[in-house]
């Protein structure tokens, strides 16, 4: 099937190019629009990234706001934006930089049409990367007209590998995933039935049949009645959302949709509408995946709404989600201890997996990776000659001796604070320690927080 894809999409976008995006050899170079995905998010929010020389990357948020967001999704094919995000608010992209600097003002119909800094011509980290959400669904034409561009990139993206006498075997699986960069095409059935096949027709030479391209196409899935990483899970065909049905599901399948969700594995596979039965029609059944698949639409199962089940063997997952973070202060008063003692913030702002103890006053790591933590401490004086003298203790060894220290006889209270960046093995605990001897003040002035930077 690999090697008809090229020359079905070829076959579609061709007739369409102008004579300038074609020299004598017939080689695409240029477009004239800027192809564009979303990435990281869902069918209507995520990073966004653009298709320039042959590669995909994406745009610093250097004067990122909603004028840009606007463009974007109406060049995606929605009806508006509800906002632009910053600060890699998607996921840091993994591709060059290509635009900062974009200046829409809102109403161009493309990005092509805005002013920016120029191609690569950026300061930026990845860290700064661009996102979108978009509101409305696309109207048949609007995806088509993505799909087109999608088709478009990848087209010239072969025929620089070709240039480069290099194997296009990279070129032909993305192609096998096109429609996974047009996530809201399934909203469309028509746009397949209809446009698709009158295409076929004017081709003549094309024998490619419909329901192979429903059989290739990335749908969307969502989790429902849990939160982000745990819920029943529903799949979107045909215009609208239904369940999976139970039979045979297991580990490898949940797996499946955690990846395609994007999180790195899967913890548990549930049965059972154990997150509430569903209201739709019951979609797929015996869903059959290896656990290896790129997302759900790879795996076999007995045919769209093929089924003998009811909502209440509505299938589930939970995905592995290590979000981490927390915020506390200390309510006591002026406290001196005369031996260590260990700080038990209990006033909890944040709680983020609940893996902070206000009780031991520990932070405990649920999985492997590197953590940032801040304290905020404040020590009154008195005039006892009692100074603020904190270690940072990993498990029960001292990782920073004096972490924070501040003391002055001329000032009737003294503040001091501190960040730090750790590695933590999976259940490592972190916790802060007065040294004996000295003294610490609460009121919630004196303050702890932490949260998981980057997992192993």
């Amino acid at each position: 099937m690999y090697s008809a894809i090229p020359f079905f999409f070829a076959a579609l976008v061709w007739s369409s190019l102008p004579a300038a995006w074609c020299d004598a050899g017939g080689r695409v170079y240029g477009a004239d629009a800027i192809p564009i995905r979303l990435r990281g998010g869902t069918s209507s929010a995520g990073r966004v990234e653009v298709f320039y020389n042959g590669q995909w990357g994406t745009i610093c948020d250097d004067g990122w706001d909603l004028d840009d967001a606007i463009v974007v999704c109406r060049q995606l094919g929605f009806k508006n934006a509800t906002a632009a995000y910053r600060n890699a608010h998607f996921g840091e992209g993994a591709d060059p930089i290509w635009l900062s600097d974009l200046a829409c003002i809102g109403t161009e119909e493309s990005l092509k049409d805005c002013p920016h800094g120029g191609w690569g011509a950026v300061n930026c980290k990845h860290e700064e990367d661009a996102g979108v959400e978009c509101d409305g669904t696309p109207s048949t034409t609007e995806l088509f007209q993505t799909l087109n561009d999608q088709a478009n990139a990848l087209i010239q993206q072969a025929a620089i590998v070709e240039g480069q006498q290099t194997p296009i075997t990279a070129i032909q699986q993305q192609l096998d995933q096109l429609t996974g960069d047009v996530p809201t095409l399934m909203q469309a059935s028509t746009l397949q039935n209809n446009e698709i096949s009158q295409l076929q027709q004017l081709m003549g030479t094309l024998d490619y049949k419909v329901d192979e391209l429903n059989d290739m196409a990335v749908f969307p899935i969502r989790l429902v009645g849990g939160n982000l990483s745990t819920g029943r899970v529903e799949v979107w065909h045909d215009g609208q959302w239904g369940t999976i049905c139970d039979d045979n599901w297991d580990i490898n399948d949940a797996r499946v949709v955690c990846k395609q969700l994007g999180y790195k594995d899967a913890v548990a596979a549930y049965d059972h509408a154990a997150y509430g039965e569903g209201t739709g029609p019951i979609l797929m059944d015996s869903v059959g995946c290896t656990g290896s698949e790129p997302h759900l639409s790879a795996c076999p199962h007995q045919g769209w709404a093929v089924h003998d089940c009811k909502h209440e063997e509505d299938a589930g997952v939970a995905c592995h989600d290590p979000a981490a973070a927390f915020s506390a202060g200390w309510t006591s008063g002026n406290h001196y201890t005369s031996s260590n003692y260990i700080i038990p913030f209990n006033a909890v702002y944040t709680n983020i997996g609940n893996h902070y103890s206000s009780s031991t006053g520990r932070f405990t790591a649920p999985v492997s990776g590197h953590y940032f933590f801040v304290f905020n401490g404040y020590s009154q004086y008195l005039n006892t000659g009692y100074y603020m003298y904190i270690d940072f203790m990993i498990n029960t060894s001292v990782y920073k001796s004096q972490w924070v220290y501040e003391g002055d006889p001329d000032d009737t209270y003294d503040t001091a604070s501190n960040s730090i960046i750790v590695h933590l093995d999976k259940d490592d605990y972190v916790s802060l320690r007065i040294r004996g001897g000295y003294t610490l003040s609460g009121y919630e002035r004196s303050t702890f927080s932490g949260f998981l930077l980057h997992e192993d």
